[in-house]
């Protein structure tokens, strides 16, 4: 079945490959085939590509010829196609922050199909695979090339989790799947929403916006009582059963799961509450509590004897509290009840779900450098799961997981979507050209044209993320006029995701523009919104902001999510908010007042000695490379403008040690939002002719380009 929303994409002869390796070809050629037939009915020239694929650079070498010979617009890599690991890009990831280790490349480094969608990137190889067994390839991101992600082409990759004819099969169950997917002309008209414990501090006024967001972006799901559902983890005692019939649902279209995880694991859930009645079952808490506590405390390195004596002095408890630590029926019951708040692995081929695309706003949920992950697992069930968006590495908590998605409602391949919102770590496990059936008219995504893009934003008609999708378009095509056009367009929406997408695109343009939009932003009605704007502004280096976080505190400090962020962006101005929430506390609503300035005190002043320690180690000439190189590393979370020049100091001293310079370079790259970035800049450009070496050179060309990509 053709919809009109893909009647474009047969107009304009982009092609798409099926990347195989030549065993799996021959095992499950029959079903790649009707794959590619039906790719080809969505309007691809859909090809199969099938070798015996040795290195990641034969399979880009491949991508970038085809892209440029045939229209290449997407991939897929079905079986054994080789898996890259990146190293020195984590300011490409959201939250992958740990300190980089060629001693220990396999946790320190990300696995990431960048590598292969995006051309612009530049890797050096670092000479090591096969580690463990399986075909890792470890790279550096290179400072020659781009240092953001915009990815060329969309890629998706179906991986097989189990060996030899059984996973054949898999893949080949998989594709039948995905090719009936294609002609049920089923409609985005089903979305559920799931936040698990952990999520956004378990902040409800952080949640309740997800209701606006997803009805701008799929309204057609609002139109029926059953067509959009919500669940937070606390709203039923056992949240994971409520999980599980909602994915069994077979009209489910799309799964949202904002949790923490592992590659084998969904934490969905928390401690499940006992019934008010019930006091044998508050005791069989405790206990269980006390269990948990001892063994927390074995694990970090206390004596089982030294646990029960801190446990017992903390809570005054004789030793029958301690008499079920050994018993097997006691360990046994612990673990039954765990389970309640978990999605395993291997429970997930019995719940087979059916939500045709599920989001896994997840850490490692997407991990495909494992035999097996969640992601995977969903879509090679016998359910109707066809695509798991999911990370390979741990995700950033404050990060927008859904931009852009609405546009699925407009009938356009995952892929697609994804290819504009893609982060290192970031990946579509099945088939990246699935897509939803719609009425509605989808934009010409390959359009070059600013007056297309600008006619699409002006047009009141257009769904938001069209709109917002019209924005990024302009951003791309280095439309001059886009500063002005964002906050203006910020200014007269009326819809949460594109006013969004205005905040995240002005940071690459930064002055004036952006610093006013930063300060609407402050209050703006969508929390996540505000709780951005907010945790920028202090990296801005901006002292306007000051006054300005002080009277959103006393506003929002009961939100837990922007409380955070408001206490880490005053942490930036010493003393400044303090003293502007004192003047804003003295005429306000607030009953104790010294009661209420006395506990925000506290929280202001734990950032801000936290940057009076920094300042320490960093001015200090004694202090020890390898204790410089952990803190350059935590300025990755702190970018403080006040370290800037200390930071070029420190580069540009051939005295120091050379590792500490590499490593201040690198820490400076982190100043995208820095009102004053230009003085890294000059200062890189400056020093790179009398720079001899290699390493350092290499950073200070990578500082420049990520600065120089907010620097427009």
């Amino acid at each position: 079945m053709l919809t009109s929303a893909l009647a474009v994409y047969a107009q304009q002869a982009k092609s798409f490959a099926i990347v195989i390796d030549t065993k799996t070809y021959r095992a499950c050629q029959a079903d790649v085939d009707a794959y590619r037939d039906a790719v080809k009915a969505d309007g691809f020239d859909a090809f199969v590509e099938a070798r015996a694929w040795i290195a990641p650079e034969e399979v880009a070498g491949f991508l970038e010829t085809a892209e440029k010979e045939r229209n290449l617009a997407g991939a897929v890599f079905v079986g054994d196609i080789p898996v890259v690991m990146v190293n020195r890009a984590q300011h490409l990831t959201s939250a992958f922050k740990m300190a980089q280790n060629p001693d220990d490349l396999f946790n320190t480094t990300v696995p990431s199909d960048r590598f292969y969608d995006d051309f612009d990137l530049e890797f050096k190889y670092l000479g090591s695979q096969d580690t463990l067994g399986a075909r890792y390839f470890y790279y550096d991101l290179s400072g020659e090339g781009s240092q953001e992600i915009q990815c060329d082409i969309f890629t998706g990759r179906i991986k097989p989790t189990l060996d030899g004819d059984a996973g054949y099969e898999q893949i080949s169950k998989y594709l039948r799947k995905a090719v009936a997917e294609k002609k049920s002309g089923n409609k985005a008209d089903c979305v559920v929403s799931f936040t698990g414990s952990g999520s956004f501090s378990n902040s409800l006024i952080a949640w309740k916006d997800e209701t606006i967001t997803l009805q701008e972006q799929f309204p057609e799901a609002f139109k029926t009582s059953d067509g959009a559902r919500f669940y937070f983890f606390c709203m039923y005692p056992d949240i994971k059963s409520i999980a599980i019939k909602e994915l069994k649902r077979e009209e489910v279209d799309l799964a949202l799961f904002h949790e923490h995880g592992v590659p084998d694991t969904q934490y969905v859930g928390w401690d499940p509450p006992v019934n008010p009645m019930d006091v044998d079952g508050y005791l069989e808490a405790a206990k269980r509590t006390i269990r948990s506590a001892v063994a927390r405390k074995e694990r970090y390195g206390k004596t089982r004897e030294e646990a029960i004596a801190d446990i017992s002095e903390t809570y005054n408890l004789d030793s029958s509290w301690f008499t079920t630590l050994d018993d097997p029926e006691a360990a046994k019951a612990d673990s039954i009840h765990a389970n309640k708040a978990l999605i395993l692995l291997s429970e997930v081929p019995g719940i087979a779900p059916n939500s045709r695309i599920t989001l896994f706003d997840a850490c490692y949920n997407g991990d495909f450098r494992e035999k097996d992950c969640i992601a995977s697992s969903y879509i090679f069930s016998d359910g109707k799961a066809v695509v798991s968006l999911g990370n390979t590495v741990n995700v950033l908590q404050d990060k927008s997981s859904s931009d852009l998605l609405g546009l699925l409602a407009c009938g356009m391949p995952i892929g697609q979507i994804c290819q504009m919102t893609n982060i290192l770590e970031s990946h579509i496990i099945g088939d990246p050209t699935m897509h939803f059936a719609a009425d509605f008219k989808a934009p010409d995504f390959y359009s070059g044209s600013a007056d297309y893009w600008k006619g699409l934003l002006a047009d009141a008609s257009q769904p938001s993320d069209v709109r917002g999708l019209a924005l990024y378009k302009l951003y791309r095509l280095k439309y001059d006029g886009l500063a002005p056009l964002l906050l203006s367009t910020y200014r007269s929406s009326k819809d949460y995701t594109v006013r969004l997408q205005c905040l995240f695109l002005a940071a690459h343009y930064g002055g004036e523009i952006y610093a006013r939009l930063l300060k609407e932003s402050l209050t703006d009605p969508y929390e996540f919104i505000r709780r951005k704007a907010v945790y920028w502004c202090g990296e801005t280096g901006n002292a306007d902001f000051a006054p300005l976080i002080a009277k959103m505190y006393l506003q929002d400090y009961m939100a837990l999510r922007l409380a955070f962020n408001m206490q880490t962006a005053a942490g930036y101005y010493g003393d400044a908010v303090k003293e502007a929430l004192a003047r804003e506390v003295e005429n306000s609503f607030i009953f104790n007042k010294e009661e209420f300035l006395a506990e925000a005190n506290k929280q202001f002043d734990g950032a801000a000695s936290m940057r009076e320690y920094m300042m320490g180690l960093l001015t200090n000439p004694e202090t020890a490379p390898r204790r410089f190189s952990s803190f350059a590393n935590s300025i990755r979370n702190t970018p403080d403008p006040k370290y800037v020049p200390h930071l070029i100091a420190i580069v540009q001293d051939a005295g120091r040690d050379m590792q500490m310079r590499i490593d201040a370079a690198e820490a400076l790259g982190w100043y995208s939002r820095y009102e004053g970035k230009q003085q890294i800049i000059s200062a890189f450009e400056a020093q790179l002719p009398q720079t001899q070496d290699p390493a350092l050179r290499d950073e200070l060309h990578k500082t420049i380009n990520r600065l120089k990509a907010y620097s427009r």
